[in-house]
């Protein structure tokens, strides 16, 4: 697990949103990021699917798959979310961090659906295929049901149009763009 949420902060340390919750600072950041993270991917793999992908033998990138129904938490969730969330931020990060979840939480499509993430690729190995054979992977093995999933990186938008997702909202999230996407049933 930790080894996943290294990766993830990682390889998203510097996303737009990331930077406004968790801090200026890039390494103060990394660090906070790898507690959210930690307490992110043990929900993951508890309520839904956590893969990764080796190379080398090392861990090379992570998918988080939520089946439909299991991806809000619930108040027990929540509360085993609460350390992670608490110790991996200042206060007025923490406030920050809320506003964001809630803003994402009250976009989520009422229809069923798979919700995917986090998605990330170790930075040393991005751009050779691990990504796009994570997402394979998630869309070949959900048939005939939606996927879901929200970025703040225009160019992670062309990345999953790419697999058939389309945008269903772009909204602010503290002042910063960002998209929901669907990939329709």
């Amino acid at each position: 697990m930790s080894a996943a949420a290294v990766i993830c902060a990682r390889a998203m340390n510097d996303n737009p949103i990331h930077i406004k919750v968790f801090g200026a600072s890039s390494a103060l950041r990394e660090r906070r990021l790898r507690r959210f993270f930690s307490g992110l991917l043990a929900y993951v793999q508890r309520k839904g699917k956590l893969l990764g992908v080796f190379s080398d033998g090392r861990p090379a990138g992570v998918l988080g798959m939520l089946p439909p129904g299991d991806c809000k938490p619930t108040l027990q969730d929540f509360l085993q979310l609460m350390p992670a969330l608490l110790t991996s931020n200042t206060p007025a990060g923490t406030v920050r961090l809320a506003i964001w979840l809630s803003i994402w939480t009250r976009l989520d499509p009422s229809i069923p659906h798979w919700h995917l993430g986090p998605l990330a690729v170790d930075t040393s190995l991005q751009q050779q295929g691990i990504g796009t054979r994570l997402m394979d992977y998630a869309v070949s093995s959900t048939p005939g049901e939606s996927l879901y999933l929200e970025t703040d990186e225009l160019a992670n938008v062309r990345f999953y149009e790419g697999f058939g997702f389309s945008v269903l909202a772009r909204q602010p999230v503290l002042s910063t763009p960002s998209w929901v996407m669907i990939r329709q049933a």
